[in-house]
């Protein structure tokens, strides 16, 4: 009776050898969760995402990026200007900044691109700016009077009076010509 029991033992681990096959080590798709992340595998929805985002904000963003700042700013592309505003239906400049530093980092800043300067905790030169740096411009006179936020590679996202929120380069003659300063708030 016992040699019968090993018997059936024996053929059901064959019969399941022969129907599930041996295990094969093939090549992975991707890496186990444990193991280093190598170029094999690559987040392919933060991919598209960062394509998508590249598009919209016409510039060329990686996985470096501050990509919760890019998609809170690629949301507000072509929304209407509205002095004193502060929703989609309508925003000004320091609105707009103001907003976005307190909605993806939860920074409170004044509505006042004046007032906005002395909130920050440096100021930045030109050539030493990077991604979040709050830009100050001269438009009317001698004061502060505009502010946008630096993307990078020389682009920077604002509200204009004419477009709504949108992206310039910051060497473009008109804002070169009225660039003030740059502050850091977070760093």
């Amino acid at each position: 009776m016992r040699k019968v029991g090993y018997m059936s033992v024996f053929f059901v681990a064959i019969f399941w050898l022969f129907v599930n096959g041996t295990p094969d080590k093939g090549p992975e798709i991707c890496p186990p969760a444990q193991s280093p992340v190598s170029s094999c595998c690559k987040d392919t929805a933060l991919q598209i995402e960062l394509s998508r985002l590249s598009d919209k904000l016409g510039i060329s963003l990686d996985t470096t990026c501050d990509i919760s700042l890019m998609k809170t700013l690629a949301s507000w592309l072509g929304t209407p200007y509205r002095h004193a505003g502060n929703s989609y239906r309508g925003i000004d400049c320091s609105g707009f900044v103001s907003r976005i530093y307190n909605d993806v980092y939860g920074i409170k800043l004044t509505h006042s691109s004046r007032g906005m300067i002395t909130e920050m905790k440096e100021r930045v030169k030109k050539n030493e700016l990077q991604t979040g740096d709050i830009l100050f411009f001269k438009i009317h006179g001698r004061r502060i009077s505009h502010v946008g936020i630096y993307l990078k590679d020389g682009y920077f996202i604002h509200a204009s009076i004419s477009s709504g929120i949108m992206v310039d380069r910051l060497s473009a003659p008109y804002y070169s010509r009225h660039y003030y300063t740059a502050g850091r708030v977070i760093g």
